[in-house]
């Protein structure tokens, strides 16, 4: 199995008002084509880095607002209140297992990133991907393939 490596980077929002950082080792990441996506990063897609959730620092957190958009998961989806961007999303994987969803586009910098492991919510997607990535279909398959991988990078690292 590949060590994860330590990724660092500062983020924030598109209009700068909400800002994070990040240190530690990425368990996955995914290409998610849900409608929720869709509809908060206003694109096709959200290309999404899941780290544990201390290596994630909002360093701005009155200008995040936290919703859940649908149980279950209870992603709890952070949003600049400027902009209305997301910032980060953080999710309960089990007790004690507390994950953070970094959009990779708010990164300053995505040296050492993995490249992403998977599409999900692909039957919602706008259009194809042209690559070899695997591609998942449907709600739980979805969430199946996304939480096998988070699973496997925690694994990785002996959580």
């Amino acid at each position: 199995m590949p060590v994860a490596q330590d990724f660092c980077s500062l983020g924030a929002c598109p209009c700068g008002a909400s800002k994070f950082e990040v240190r530690g080792k990425v368990l996955t990441r995914f290409v998610c084509h849900c409608t929720i996506c869709q509809g908060l990063y206003k694109a096709p897609f959200a290309d999404v880095a899941t780290l544990w959730s201390s290596a994630v620092e909002v360093t701005t957190p009155a200008s995040v607002s936290y919703r859940r958009y649908r149980l279950p998961p209870a992603v709890s989806r952070g949003t600049c209140n400027a902009c209305g961007a997301p910032v980060v999303g953080r999710m309960l994987l089990a007790p004690f297992m507390r994950v953070a969803l970094v959009p990779t586009r708010n990164l300053a910098s995505a040296d050492g990133l993995p490249a992403p492991g998977s599409h999900i919510f692909y039957h919602r997607r706008v259009s194809d991907a042209a690559d070899d990535v695997p591609k998942f279909s449907g709600y739980w398959r979805s969430l199946v393939a996304v939480t096998t991988r988070i699973l496997a990078g925690m694994m990785r690292q002996g959580a």
